[in-house]
């Protein structure tokens, strides 16, 4: 029932299986291509729209179910037993541009293709001479050209390659398309080209409604902008200028489908939502830019790029198909006929396009026994090799899959939810540091999407930006996703009131995006609670959802190990974030950092990121928040200790890798092993020394030897604790396991409500954070839910002999 499906191909994977073809109704379109459009601006005489309107009416009444079904019959003859009597006298008798470029319903072949074929020289001179289109293409892509040289038939070739040849070097088309390519960059929008365009579809015709394709936002709001400030569209009375995009208020997309009074013409400025899942009844004339803003993944840098594109054959057929809905239409696609044959059939499937973790999770659910690898490349389109290595080791790094690619019990919890499993880990943490609420939101609001909408008139951009960060401090911090926990919390709050509307007004926020994600929290919360994870109330287990310090823990949990730093800006220009790869990326004009100063902190700040985008415009970050760096130190995949004053040790910063080291000699790697164990034996041999802790390789923070012994016992705890959850999910903790979560709720609190301490700096003491927290007394600040922490427990104090032995740790 699709009208652009490729339904061969998976007929073809199934084994040969049957094709029902289910054929729908549609208007009759004309489509001008560049080199069409360029002389209809030019010309000042022929109304185009009258003329060839009344030409499409006429040549598709011709084209009855009848006439098809006789068109295709007669192809088959012609084709099988060489009888060409019957398509000749339908070329003789009918006549019309539609019968001369008819393709078969199914093989897509044309008559000139059946002649080219044959090598019947006077029937291809006769179908030539009708102005048939020698580019049209069969469904296995060969033109009548590929026809003619496939069965050798060599003056047919030439016949057709000659009035190709004549046609596209003597036209005056191509002469002003030619020149209008030279000056114009045809990877870009031309926001003229469009605005001369609507022009004349405007002084031409009378009614009907004009869709505009555009890629994005910024080329909608440029296209806009330019319409506004000319003098013929500024009358509102007569125009009315609609944006569609996803992230506009659902009121405002409403507008699209309210047919304009008469006298006044509707242009809607819309990405590629209008192609497919909304029809606007009154759109007659359709503007196809070509171009569309397509997600897909690096897998070589990890990196997901979202940048303007090329569409494919089956999207401008789509596009093109919105002109034709509910009357005869027209469609002008602004690139040339040439550019139309090099656009790929269909789109690159989404499994190449992006992460597929939580893919290749299920997989090993599937096949316990066998590799992933292998089992993708069963798929239709199989992803490349580095991306199911990048998922893979990002399922090694949370714990879900060991290094021989076994499933673990952690890896078969967080694949029973419905969700990524980096999102389930971090919904298992917030449940033992009893701070569910914000997972939840968080969760639900990166598997949908932002409920922020944009604002659609240019003087509420700065309102909606400085909305969007008072609703960040109201979660204790800076940043996009704290703005979503506490924009969720409002929007509750508010709805309660009956004040939903107003709230979601005055922050820019989507109410229709909000009710989904409180649908899609109850419907998660669920699967927790038939997981196990969950008691039948789970309220005390959202007693610490407005800690700061412990929210940021639960962000971090959930996007590790995306996480940078703020450098300082140079040369006057805005500051730059440092990945934990060392990538230099800068933060999206959309984020709530992006106008961050480096002047308000006196050290680096740390950031957590959901991507790395590469737009347009370079590498970037489109959504982060700013933590402290002791969630990054419990939960980091790798701490390393050096000495504090030591810059370079043996050859390598970091500390545990010598590049020296020749690994065929054997006993220059033990003596190097050794060494480096008596050098980290005496880094932490006294509690107050000085030491440097490296995340990850390359993030540095100064410490002494006692908090960093007291940290990788918070951290040994913390993976016990979350593995005691997964095997024993509807059980209360031990009574250590749940003294030490306590301490580590406590620690994370009283951090949150500190300055941010940042890389390069000394991490507050853990023992003073102790002190200050109260852990260890009865009336202790943080709350604990009963059902999952022990009453009584012994405060953590670090002082064994185990603190001297935590060079290394990997979780």
């Amino acid at each position: 029932m699709s009208a652009t499906i490729d339904a061969e191909r998976f007929s073809d994977y199934f084994g040969g299986c049957p094709i029902i073809r289910v054929p729908g109704f549609t208007h009759p379109v004309k489509s001008f291509y560049l080199e069409d459009v360029l002389p209809i601006l030019r010309s000042t005489e022929n109304n185009h729209l009258k003329c060839t309107s009344d030409d499409v009416t006429m040549e598709d009444s011709i084209l009855t179910e009848e006439y098809r079904v006789a068109l295709d019959e007669a192809i088959d003859l012609a084709l099988s037993n060489d009888e060409f009597d019957p398509l000749l006298d339908l070329i003789s008798s009918e006549g019309g541009r539609k019968i001369f470029n008819y393709q078969h319903s199914i093989t897509g072949v044309t008559p000139l293709m059946v002649f080219a074929g044959k090598g019947r020289i006077g029937d291809i001179c006769m179908l030539l001479s009708f102005g048939v289109d020698c580019h049209l293409q069969a469904s296995d892509g060969n033109t009548a050209l590929d026809w003619a040289e496939r069965f050798n038939h060599v003056e047919a070739a030439e016949i057709i390659k000659k009035h190709i040849e004549k046609t596209f070097s003597h036209t005056e088309e191509e002469k002003l398309l030619n020149k209008y390519l030279s000056t114009v960059d045809p990877e870009l929008i031309d926001y003229v080209l469009i605005e001369q365009l609507l022009r004349r579809i405007c002084t031409d015709s009378k009614d009907g409604a004009i869709l505009v394709f555009l890629p994005g936002w910024d080329d909608i709001n440029k296209t806009r902008e330019r319409l506004q400030s000319s003098p013929f569209f500024k009358d509102a009375s007569k125009f009315v200028i609609i944006s569609l995009h996803s992230m506009i208020p659902a009121m405002e997309q409403k507008k699209v489908f309210r047919r304009s009074p008469p006298g006044c013409r509707k242009i809607v400025l819309s990405t590629n939502i209008a192609e497919t899942s909304l029809t606007i009844e009154d759109v007659v004339y359709v503007i196809e830019s070509g171009r569309m803003k397509e997600k897909s993944y690096d897998p070589y840098n990890n990196v997901s790029t979202l940048h303007s594109s090329w569409i494919s054959k089956a999207s401008a057929k789509q596009r093109e198909g919105r002109a034709g809905r509910c009357q005869p239409g027209i469609c002008y696609h602004l690139y040339s006929k040439l550019r139309e044959a090099s656009l790929p059939d269909f789109q690159v499937p989404e499994i190449k396009r992006i992460p597929i973790e939580e893919l290749c999770l299920q997989v090993k659910l599937l096949d316990p026994s066998g590799r992933i690898d292998q089992f993708l490349q069963k798929t239709l389109d199989p992803p490349i090799h580095e991306t199911i290595r990048n998922a893979i080791i990002v399922l090694q790094e949370i714990g879900a899959l060991t290094l021989e690619e076994k499933l673990t019990e952690l890896g078969e919890r967080l694949g029973s939810l419905p969700v990524h499993p980096l999102t389930s880990k971090m919904l298992l943490i917030a449940i033992l540091l009893n701070c569910l609420d914000p997972a939840l939101t968080l969760a639900c609001a990166s598997d949908y999407r932002d409920p922020f909408t944009l604002p659609t008139l240019p003087n509420e951009k700065k309102t909606a930006v400085a909305a969007k960060s008072e609703l960040a401090s109201l979660s204790g911090g800076l940043g996009d996703q704290l703005a979503v926990v506490a924009a969720f919390q409002g929007w509750k709050i508010a709805k309660g009131k009956g004040e939903e509307s107003r709230f979601c007004s005055r922050y820019f926020i989507s109410s229709s995006t909000m009710r989904m994600i409180s649908r899609m929290r109850n419907q998660l919360e669920n699967e927790l609670r038939r997981n196990g994870f969950l008691p039948e109330d789970a309220s005390n287990c959202s007693l610490n959802a407005r800690d700061p310090g412990i929210v940021h823990a639960v962000l971090v949990a959930g996007l590790y190990p995306m996480v940078g730093r703020l450098l300082p800006p140079k040369n006057g220009k805005k500051p730059i974030v440092e990945t934990s790869s060392g990538d230099k990326v800068r933060l999206h004009p959309h984020s709530t950092l992006f106008k961050l100063l480096f002047k308000k902190f006196s050290i680096q700040p740390l950031i957590m990121f959901d991507e790395i985008t590469r737009g347009d415009g370079g590498l970037h970050i489109r959504n982060g928040s700013i933590v402290g760096p002791l969630p990054l130190l419990l939960l980091a995949m790798e701490i390393v200790v050096a000495p504090a004053n030591e810059k370079d040790v043996e050859g390598n910063d970091s500390g545990y890798e010598d590049t020296d080291v020749d690994d065929s000699d054997e006993d220059k790697k033990e003596s190097h092993d050794k060494s480096n164990a008596r050098r980290e034996e005496d880094v932490m041999s006294s509690p107050d020394n000085a030491v440097k802790v490296i995340v990850d390789g390359r993030l540095p923070f100064e410490s002494t030897a006692l908090d960093v012994a007291q940290i990788y016992c918070l951290r040994e705890r913390l993976s016990a604790a979350i593995l005691y959850k997964v095997t024993h999910p509807r059980k209360v903790l031990p009574e250590h396991l749940g003294a030490s979560l306590y301490a580590i709720a406590c620690v994370l609190s009283y951090d949150g409500m500190s300055e941010i301490s940042l890389p390069l700096e000394t991490v507050d003491s853990l023992s003073t954070m102790i002190r200050a927290a109260d852990i260890g007394q009865s009336n202790g600040r943080k709350k604990m839910a009963t059902n999952q922490y022990p009453k009584h427990y012994k405060p953590l104090t670090n002082h064994g002999k185990h603190q001297n032995s935590v060079p290394i740790s990997k979780r």
